[in-house]
């Protein structure tokens, strides 16, 4: 069963590109989840974090590739925002491999406060930065 459920008035953009892309980084995360809830090895959870890592990348590379097509206003300060999104999950990446106050934790608290932290990113960063760029998009074709 999927933790967090696809919610269009909540999280839609009506923008598929975007939707599509922020539903796949839903279900990475809904894995993230799962593994709690089945008491993953700290291996699988690092695989899940490298997943959603490469694919949180892939689509902030396709959203800045469309800031700098139509001159986005915002376009610095949403970057930021990405690149803090990726430095936080390479940190915690490498603190499962070597960190000794990680590797003392269970995969079960480690997989818990990453899902924490990512659900309230993913759902404030839609509802806020995503959202302000809509109707530029919109306006510019891109569905």
């Amino acid at each position: 069963m999927e933790f967090l459920q696809w919610n269009d008035k909540r999280m839609g953009l009506g923008i598929k590109l975007i939707d599509d892309q922020h539903k796949e980084l839903l279900k990475i995360m809904n894995k993230l989840s799962t593994s709690i809830n089945e008491n993953s090895q700290k291996r699988n959870v690092l695989e899940i974090v490298e997943e959603l890592v490469d694919y949180a990348n892939y689509h902030f590379t396709t959203e800045e590739k469309i800031f700098d097509k139509l001159d986005y206003e915002e376009t610095e300060i949403h970057k930021k925002e990405h690149a803090i999104f990726v430095e936080k999950f390479i940190k915690i990446k490498n603190k499962l491999s070597d960190n000794e106050l990680y590797l003392k934790k269970s995969a079960i608290e480690i997989a818990d406060d990453i899902f924490k932290y990512i659900i309230n990113w993913f759902l404030d960063h839609i509802s806020g930065s995503d959202r302000r760029y809509i109707e530029l998009f919109k306006k510019k074709g891109i569905k």
